[in-house]
């Protein structure tokens, strides 16, 4: 599954499109994800839309010269959980703009363009209406696949696996034979291909980058002319090793001791090298040639994993390598703190979400510091044009076939997808050929990051680590497999000594049964023809209201929960089960959060669970709640909806005579305000506890004035 780097001329891909395919990470977690519950989109790809006289040129937009196919127009539908990223023709409902940037959105006209007139294919872009996870399940369940290119979101893809709804792609490798292309062609998955890529990437999710203003007021890192050794430095000269590192860090450690950092920051001394270890960690073993799943299999027990990780447990045991803080578990890694703790120049060193470095960069470049990146070290005694010396990245947004599209279509759909997307990148860098991108858009794209490649003593430096890192990528199919979960939790408590686990290299053959459990479990679900329902169910829950002294052994929960499943509907509440917190005591007034927990299962066995909070009120209660309401508060746009203001936010305290919130029980009397004028209006707001007593208080808003 590694891509050596003659393979790799397309690596530089990725950051290109990452404003389109990114949530915010995060995987899971994040914006693409929430677009998927904005209801179902389709729109038919039209080559001749555009609302600017820019046009792409069509000589660059195709890598064959046949002509027009004859006969009738094929529609392939291409599904996708962000629509308004991958359509050139979605417009924004609001503003009426093009939902994509311009460029982009030209190189995708260009690449319609070619799909139409070399295979005679239109794409209809579909945009899921529910969880990328759940339509495609449903769909497929059903017979009818919601669109024949599917789009998973980055960090579904395990989840998706094992539903067992992609058809493997195997037979269909020579569509992407050739080397410009095969990087959209993914590695094996348990024997088979099932997925493709339509981004590459100049570094990985998590590069390695520096604060070289940092490390300029360090003395003992500067050779004998007072020249700073910057890690671009030894990287260069083939120095760029473990032992390198390690003393490298050792010298800021020593430095930056004594040294305060900024207020939020999560030490009190700015570190040498704080970063979240599983990141560390997997860049470590990919450095010296590891995985956790690798060409022949289960890796994470190999030799060079093993090393890989010995290194970043010494580093950890020297406080060279600090975490950004922990989980109430004690060994989960906060995250993306580190990144905000090198925001505020808290820590030299950091390996750094891709979708966070814009930020941090300009964060770091604001103090007038500058930033730089290079790759991740390798073992001293690996070469440094050894194969084996790679950076390791984690996938994003994958692409593939769902079961239940024909053999004719699943071919085209795939010869379109290449060509679209070789097209697209052709004419976003301007080159005939895309072996040529990479060259075209490596400046632009280091710049676009805030590596500070402009700077005269290093900027080259930096920009030529860039390009080398962008060639050496290799792909870590860990988290699509289910393996990561299993993985983080051994290292971490490795690295903490918890529940008595010992260094990784026992403790993983003692809990190698975990990881080979969860690939006997996947290989025997894609080797069946059973479509898995893996997806819980939905559930909903309201505050349980009672009176002092109830019995809640004699309550109806029922009515204070809902439990929806994709495939069974609506579920009988009659077969779930409540439990009632023993921190629960209705002879106190007061407010139980999670008081009552109801789990349920579905008819597939996934178990879905919903807590609620249990309110115990006084019903002879007759003093009225007592209200304080905010000082300053945001204007009001003009011509807002009245009835949509959250009125809560112009209270500060809202409480009955027991103490108990209730500012969610607060009516405005909207009859002295008027959002069609600008002004200051007296608008009453009445609070009523539960007893129902009531307070009234009067709260100034202002309407702004127009835009």
């Amino acid at each position: 599954m590694r891509r050596k780097s003659e393979k790799a001329l397309a690596v530089v891909l990725a950051s290109v499109v990452a404003a389109s395919t990114l949530a915010g990470c995060g995987g899971g977690n994040n914006a693409a994800s929430s677009a998927s519950n904005a209801g179902e989109k389709t729109s038919t790809a039209s080559t001749g839309s555009s609302k600017t006289s820019e046009s792409a040129s069509s000589e660059k937009t195709s890598s064959t010269t046949s002509e027009t196919p004859s006969g009738e127009t094929k529609v392939i539908r291409y599904g996708t959980h962000w629509v308004a990223g991958l359509d050139p023709n979605n417009i924004d409902e609001v503003t009426g703009e093009y939902t994509m940037a311009e460029n982009e959105r030209q190189a995708g006209l260009a690449a319609l363009d070619a799909v139409k007139k070399e295979l005679n294919v239109e794409f209809k872009f579909v945009q899921y209406a529910a969880d990328t996870r759940t339509e495609l399940m449903t769909s497929v369940l059903a017979g009818d696949p919601v669109c024949d290119i599917a789009t998973i979101w980055g960090g579904a893809e395990g989840t998706i696996l094992a539903q067992n709804v992609l058809q493997p792609i195997d037979d269909y490798a020579d569509i992407f034979a050739d080397e410009s292309v095969n990087w959209m062609f993914n590695g094996k998955l348990y024997g088979h291909n099932y997925l493709l890529s339509n981004t590459e990437r100049f570094y990985q999710r998590w590069p390695l980058i520096y604060n070289a203003t940092l490390i300029d007021a360090v003395d003992t890192l500067k050779d004998k002319d007072g020249n700073t050794i910057y890690p671009t430095d030894l990287f260069l000269k083939g120095e760029w090793t473990w032992s390198k590192f390690e003393d490298y860090l050792s010298k800021l450690n020593a430095y930056y001791s004594n040294v305060a950092s900024a207020d939020g920051c999560v030490y009190d001394k700015v570190q040498a090298y704080e970063t979240d270890h599983r990141f560390a960690g997997l860049s470590a073993i990919y450095s010296n040639g590891g995985a956790i799943y690798g060409d022949n299999g289960l890796a994470v027990n190999s030799d060079e994993t093993k090393k890989g990780l010995e290194f970043i447990a010494k580093l950890f045991k020297e406080k060279y390598l600090t975490d950004c803080g922990t989980y109430d578990d004690g060994y989960t890694p906060q995250w993306t703190t580190a990144q905000g703790d090198f925001s505020r120049s808290g820590t030299v060193f950091t390996d750094c979400p891709d979708w966070l470095i814009g930020s941090a960069t300009s964060a770091v470049a604001e103090r007038n510091e500058s930033v730089g990146m290079v790759p991740w070290p390798r073992p001293d005694d690996l070469d440094k044009d050894s194969e084996k010396y790679q950076q390791v990245i984690t996938l994003g947004d994958s692409v593939g076939v769902l079961k239940g599209v024909d053999a004719e279509t699943t071919k085209l759909a795939l010869e379109a997808f290449k060509l679209y997307w070789e097209t697209y990148y052709k004419t976003l860098g301007g080159v005939d050929d895309l072996k040529d991108y990479k060259s075209a858009m490596a400046a632009s794209q280091a710049s676009a990051a805030g590596f500070d490649i402009y700077n005269e003593k290093y900027g080259q430096d930096i920009l030529d680590c860039f390009i080398w890192n962008s060639e050496h990528l290799s792909n870590d199919y860990a988290d699509l497999l289910g393996l990561r979960v299993s993985w983080d939790d051994v290292l971490g408590k490795s690295l903490y000594g918890l529940e008595g686990m010992a260094d990784y290299t026992v403790a993983i053959e003692e809990n190698k049964n975990l990881f080979d459990n969860v690939i006997k479990q996947m290989e025997a679900t894609l080797a069946s023809d059973e479509v898995k329902d893996n997806m819980a169910p939905e559930t909903t829950s309201s505050d349980i209201v009672v009176t002092l002294g109830t019995d809640l052994s004699k309550e109806d929960f029922k009515q204070y929960f809902t439990a929806k499943d994709s495939v069974d509907g609506e579920l009988d509440l009659a077969k779930a089960e409540f439990n009632v917190s023993d921190s629960v005591d209705t002879s106190k007034a007061g407010v139980y959060d999670g008081g009552v927990e109801m789990k349920i299962k579905d008819s597939s066995d996934n178990e879905a669970s919903a807590k609620a909070k249990v309110i115990v009120y006084n019903p002879d209660n007759k003093k009225a709640p007592k209200v304080e309401v905010k000082e300053t508060t945001d204007p009001v746009k003009l011509d807002t909806d009245a009835s949509t203001i959250d009125w809560k936010n112009y209270v500060e305290s809202a409480v009955d005579a027991d103490g108990i919130d209730v500012k969610g029980k607060i009516e405005a009397d909207l009859s002295t305000l008027d959002t069609t004028t600008p002004g200051e209006y007296d608008v009453a707001l009445t609070v009523t506890d539960y007893a129902g007593n009531t307070a009234t208080a009067t709260v100034k808003v202002t309407v702004a004035e127009a835009e």
